[in-house]
């Protein structure tokens, strides 16, 4: 899986997984709103996070060390990150053979503004993270540090999103059923909203049979 992405789905398990701060009836949706903080504490409870890198031109691990400065904005999630990468392998080919050439470590950070956007029937985020500004911290490597920050600027990166577990209740001789589908996702200043739309269905329960002795 793409490192970037599992990160991002960890964090957006976190927050779904957080209580929801408010919740109201609005026409056929229900609307959900997850303040800024909750985010920046779901990802602080995350971090550090280690992948391996497995690209056509870098080997080897990368760390999401920091994700600071979090802002959210209308549309748009900006924040800086802080990466380094570990016991990193550049790939080059040369007369058709390739060649490994050991790096080490280096660390970069960058600042970053992502925007998203989200397709209903499929239920997928896509997000589309663009680095606004870059510090490295080996200067001596900035070559690498670039491989590694196009791992995410300008990359649409897709993320599935999982059924939301239905709710059931049962009233005796019926069985209430309610389903989640997200209807629309949208970035707030200082908030995330989800819209959300229930769809309620009813079985019939079973009775057990009883039996005279």
């Amino acid at each position: 899986m793409n490192p970037i992405k599992q990160i991002i789905l960890t964090l957006l398990y976190l927050i779904f997984a957080t209580p929801l701060a408010h919740a109201e009836q609005q026409q056929a949706h229900i609307g959900m709103n997850l303040p800024q903080s909750i985010i920046k504490e779901a990802i602080e409870k995350t971090l550090p996070l280690s992948f391996k890198i497995d690209s056509d031109t870098l080997l080897g691990s990368l760390s999401i060390d920091r994700i600071e400065n979090l802002q959210l904005k209308k549309n748009i999630i900006s924040s800086r990150i802080s990466i380094s990468g570990h016991e990193l392998d550049l790939v080059t080919n040369i007369a058709g053979h390739d060649l490994r050439v050991k790096i080490g470590s280096l660390s970069v950070s960058f600042q970053c503004d992502t925007t998203i956007r989200f397709d209903r029937k499929s239920q997928t985020i896509y997000l589309r993270p663009t680095v606004t500004e870059v510090q490295p911290g080996n200067s001596g490597k900035a070559d690498i540090a670039s491989a590694l920050i196009l791992l995410f600027d300008n990359q649409e990166i897709p993320l599935r999103l999982e059924k939301l577990q239905p709710i059931l209740a049962d009233t005796g001789s019926k069985t209430l059923t309610v389903s989640m589908h997200i209807a629309a996702i949208q970035v707030l200043p200082k908030s995330l909203q989800l819209y959300i739309t229930p769809r309620i269905g009813v079985n019939k329960t079973k009775k057990a049979a009883v039996t005279s002795r």
